[in-house]
């Protein structure tokens, strides 16, 4: 066998019985789930609950209503930022718009099949009613996060548990239709990953839980990013 067949046999068995691995069970739930798009790591029930106050904010438009913002975070971000937590919701409801129209699947509209699917555009709407939204949006995302001590976000990294085992943090994306809004365990995680689950052992980055990883730095706080830039003497350019 040569040495890279060898080597493929030794990160293969290691991925198969994580009591092999060189890293703890942690570190490998980090490595399995780092890749998970972060629109992806938000929890469900958070969703919905976006999803319930964009509704009631349609209703309010559609009358020339008033919505009412909350008023501890109606002044935390710029109109700048506001248009893009709109424009965020816009493409996530667009995806949604297209699926229902190309398949059909508009349940909720029964007692009319025939009828035309209005196709909203958030932009439109007059920025305080759009700031009222937002604000609402907020006290959901910090009161998820209140209900869940163990849970964290960041706006690059997405929605994650911070699980910390002698003395080594790591950052593991939120997958909640695995997790169901309980932070994981060892048992948990090892169970997750013999099985093989989706997300688990053939998730995401699956291949980064055995010998050295080089992208640890992406999700175990305390690693420093790899130096990439190119080693050697520097040239400076005189303009002669």
């Amino acid at each position: 066998m040569n040495s890279f067949g060898a080597e493929h046999m030794k990160r293969a068995a290691a991925m198969l019985a994580p009591d092999h691995s060189p890293h703890p069970w942690h570190v490998r739930l980090g490595a399995y789930r780092v890749g998970v798009p972060i629109t992806e790591t938000i929890p469900q029930l958070l969703a919905d609950g976006w999803t319930e106050v964009m509704q009631t904010a349609v209703e309010y438009w559609a009358v020339g209503g008033v919505l009412s913002p909350d008023f501890v975070f109606v002044d935390d971000h710029d109109d700048e930022m506001i248009e893009k937590r709109i424009a965020g919701y816009q493409v996530g409801y667009d995806k949604e718009w297209v699926r229902r129209e190309v398949g059909g699947h508009w349940h909720d509209f029964r007692e009319d099949e025939n009828q035309e699917k209005e196709r909203y555009i958030f932009a439109d709407m007059p920025m305080p009613m759009k700031r009222a939204i937002v604000s609402r949006w907020d006290v959901l995302h910090y009161g998820y996060l209140l209900d869940h001590p163990d849970m964290r976000y960041n706006k690059d990294f997405g929605y994650y548990w911070r699980i910390e085992v002698d003395d080594v943090v790591v950052r593991v994306k939120v997958f909640d239709g695995v997790d169901k809004g309980r932070c994981p365990d060892k048992q948990f995680s090892e169970d997750w990953e013999k099985a093989g689950l989706p997300g688990g052992l053939y998730g995401y980055m699956g291949r980064l839980v055995t010998g050295e990883v080089e992208n640890l730095w992406l999700f175990v706080e305390g690693v420093e990013p790899p130096d990439l830039r190119v080693k050697g003497v520097e040239e400076t350019w005189s303009g002669d």
